[in-house]
């Protein structure tokens, strides 16, 4: 059975609705918006498997306009599978602006999984002192998966910056 809902506030309605009886949204004109437009709209829906597909999907686009509400999301929820899938898209949208972020969540998050998560994708922004300071930090952490994570992350790092030296 096929289940349809209003793309403002993700309530349940009929296939046919023009107008959410919940929240009054023009259902017609979510047509009118891009698809980076729709998928960043789709941060909030109600079925958790959905969310976590948009994330992946905007960083495999790398789309730089879901930065901001990527990190909303994340310091919103006590998910922390869909952390990590936050963490795995910043990552491979690989802009220097979520840096502070990242290595903020490196630092105060209560997951070992999450935290690991962020040393791995910290991998992503070579060349950058503070991720180097962040991973050597990681390598202390009380969790074996962080400090692994924050090793091999290091020695990708240090892997890249002996090739760029060579050359």
């Amino acid at each position: 059975m096929i289940h349809y809902f209003c793309p403002f506030c993700w309530t349940e309605i009929l296939k046919d609705e023009k107008i959410c009886p919940r929240c009054s949204g023009n259902i017609e004109k979510w047509d009118e918006k891009s698809f980076t437009e729709k998928l960043i709209g789709s941060l909030n829906h109600s079925e958790r498997s959905t969310v976590y597909g948009v994330c992946y999907i905007l960083g495999e686009r790398r789309e730089r306009a879901a930065i901001r509400p990527l990190i909303e999301l994340l310091n919103k929820t006590k998910d922390y599978f869909l952390m990590e899938e936050i963490v795995e898209a910043l990552g491979k949208i690989r802009d220097e602006r979520t840096v502070p972020f990242l290595i903020e969540i490196l630092d105060n998050n209560r997951s070992f999984l999450v935290r690991g998560k962020v040393a791995a994708v910290l991998s992503n922004f070579d060349g950058q002192e503070e991720v180097i300071e962040a991973l050597k930090g990681a390598t202390k952490d009380y969790s074996h998966y962080v400090r692994e994570s924050a090793r091999a992350s290091l020695d990708k790092l240090t892997t890249v910056l002996k090739k760029r030296c060579r050359v």
